[in-house]
């Protein structure tokens, strides 16, 4: 095997288990924030994100977005992930190191429901910049 193919491979290996380090920290920091939303405790969901969240929302403005949009979709029964993809900028964000998360999420009235969460690197930790529902 050739000397260059090696090494690649071999710094390959090593950052490997890094980078899922890095996505569980990442996973973690969603999964606290939904809690938080789960639980209706806007104000701790708005304290824990990233000023890319709360520039544009109030914490009474996080409360309302998300209330409307899961209006309907009872609480919550599970939640799977099914799809991380790592990033390195997002529309409108300035570059970082993002993860976009998705889960299938069953609530009570809606058993089939998207949510996709992008939490951003910042300052040492992660925290959550976007959330979306389909």
């Amino acid at each position: 095997m050739p000397k260059t193919l090696t090494c690649f491979i071999t710094t390959l290996l090593l950052l490997a288990p890094y980078a899922q380090a890095n996505t569980d920290a990442a996973e973690a920091a969603v999964l606290a924030w939904l809690e938080a939303i789960d639980r209706g405790e806007y104000e701790l969901a708005w304290e824990k994100a990233s000023p890319l969240l709360q520039r544009p929302l109030s914490p009474n403005m996080l409360e309302r977005t998300i209330s409307a949009a899961r209006r309907d979709f009872g609480t919550v029964e599970s939640r799977r992930r099914t799809r991380v993809i790592n990033e390195t900028s997002m529309p409108g964000a300035p570059k970082n190191d993002y993860r976009e998360f998705t889960y299938q999420t069953r609530f009570s009235n809606k058993p089939n429901i998207t949510e996709t969460i992008t939490p951003h690197f910042e300052e040492g930790v992660w925290k959550v910049s976007g959330y979306y529902v389909q």
